[in-house]
């Protein structure tokens, strides 16, 4: 190889070696520095999001301040207790808060898990708050805590080979070493910057190897995705709450208190889902068994699974309410709606006449309408177009849900109220059709009770 080709060799190399270096020190000192302010760092340990966080990131945290509310969609650190881990070893977990409950716990899950997690968390067990994703830069100490030190070794002794190739290329050599023959105490007091410089990219290069492998950055599993650099981004970039019905699922009619249909003797009424109510236990003309049977799914009067489908349904309703405001909307619906979230300008929605939900050719669009009351006209029928689906249909009401006779209706009704459907109806030809749920949270006074009429109700594909 000619004088001129090794140059270029030398110097593409050991500018590659530099850049490693800076890369490896600058990301060091961010993800060490912090500690001067007060924050800390961690060390992932779990794959879970894997491409999106890997093991081996460190999160730098701050403290919550008490007078600062939990950031809903923030991604925070806690002490999760051991009886919600399945080792049953208490641990500290980096999750994302998606739900405020209304009895002071919140819900916490990782942005690739369906559900949330098991166990509702309580501001006291809150120990940072993110700010900040450094990539790859605790691999070392995560590889010296889980004893890997094969792949430690590797890296460390890449890490010195950077190091001595950028003291050869880019520290200028000695005139001793240039003149071995020709030294004297001028040359001497001239080398001694030289050696300075070396020594301190060596004394340097050494602090940033031991700092990596021996930091004190406690571990923690995670399951969040965004690489930022500010408290508003970790915010922004929050994934909405999973809208999931989990245990409520089957059930066409929820109740906290009572489930009536008004019809004589339940004649009329086809139900083809669960029917149940808790913690109150009543539930008339809605039978699965005997000469009449108008029920095709289980009745659940004041049971344990009834229950539970009340927890589901009271932690939908949190995820309806955390989504972000598509527009307001006048009161009176009707027309073509594209999918979005919509609140009222008045507080009350009401359906006039025929209502077109067009998800525009995207089956897995949803339409959410919150409003403090929610009402449907005689003979309403909401009407879905470009591929919607009434399993994506979402009514979140404050107060109460009434639907009038001979209306016809899709999606899934929440109301902390009590909800009416075709009461006071002018004759057995006007029926209630429903494909989705009705669900009364009890919440709000009064609430907690279905009343409805002659009704026909089928789950949503």
């Amino acid at each position: 190889m000619t004088a001129g080709l090794w140059g270029w060799a030398r110097l593409i190399t050991g500018t590659a070696a530099q850049i490693y270096l800076v890369m490896l020190a600058a990301l060091a000192a961010i993800a060490l520095i912090p500690a001067a302010l007060g924050w800390t760092s961690t060390v992932i340990q779990t794959g879970s999001m894997e491409p999106h966080i890997d093991p081996g990131d460190v999160v730098v945290l701050s403290v919550l301040p008490g007078d600062q509310p939990v950031p809903l969609g923030g991604v925070v650190q806690f002490t999760s207790p051991a009886p919600a881990q399945p080792d049953g070893i208490a641990r500290s977990v980096l999750h994302r808060i998606v739900i405020d409950h209304e009895d002071g716990t919140y819900a916490t899950a990782g942005d690739a898990n369906a559900d949330v997690d098991s166990t509702p968390l309580v501001r006291e067990q809150i120990t940072g708050q993110a700010r900040l994703l450094v990539p790859f830069i605790g691999l070392p100490a995560l590889w010296a805590d889980t004893g890997r030190h094969l792949l430690l070794a590797w890296w460390a002794s890449g890490t010195v080979a950077a190091l001595l190739l950028t003291l050869a290329v880019f520290v200028p050599r000695s005139h001793s070493e240039d003149h071995p023959d020709g030294a004297d105490g001028d040359h001497n007091t001239r080398e001694l910057p030289v050696h300075a410089r070396r020594g301190a990219l060596a004394v340097a290069g050494t602090a940033v190897l031991a700092g990596l492998v021996s930091a004190p950055m406690p571990p923690s599993t995670a399951a969040f995705t965004s690489r930022t650099g500010t408290r508003a981004s970790w915010r922004v970039a929050a994934a909405p709450p999973a809208l999931t019905l989990g245990r409520a699922a089957p059930y066409g009619l929820l109740a906290s208190t009572s489930v009536v249909n008004q019809t004589p003797g339940g004649h009329e009424t086809a139900v083809g889902a669960n029917v149940g109510t808790s913690p109150g236990t009543h539930i008339v003309a809605l039978q699965n068994s005997g000469s009449r049977p108008n029920v095709t799914g289980a009745v659940e009067a004041g049971t344990s699974a009834a229950a539970a489908a009340m927890t589901d349904a009271r932690a939908l309703e949190s995820a309806l309410l955390a989504r972000p405001v598509t527009a307001n909307r006048p009161a009176a619906l009707t027309g073509p709606i594209t999918p979005g979230v919509y609140t009222s300008t008045t507080g009350t929605f009401a359906v006039s006449s025929t209502l077109i939900l067009d998800a525009q050719g995207d089956p897995t669009a949803v339409f959410v309408f919150r409003a403090t009351t929610l009402t449907a006209a005689l003979n309403s029928q909401i009407v879905l177009a470009g591929g919607a689906r009434a399993a994506n249909v979402y009514w979140v009401a404050a107060g109460n849900i009434t639907l009038g006779a001979n209306t016809t209706t899709r999606g899934t009704h929440l109301a902390r109220g009590a909800i009416a459907a075709n009461l006071n109806s002018g004759g057995p030809t006007q029926r209630f059709a429903l494909e989705g749920r009705l669900i009364s949270l009890g919440t709000a006074t009064p609430g907690g009770a279905i009343d409805l009429n002659r009704p026909t109700i089928t789950l949503p594909a």
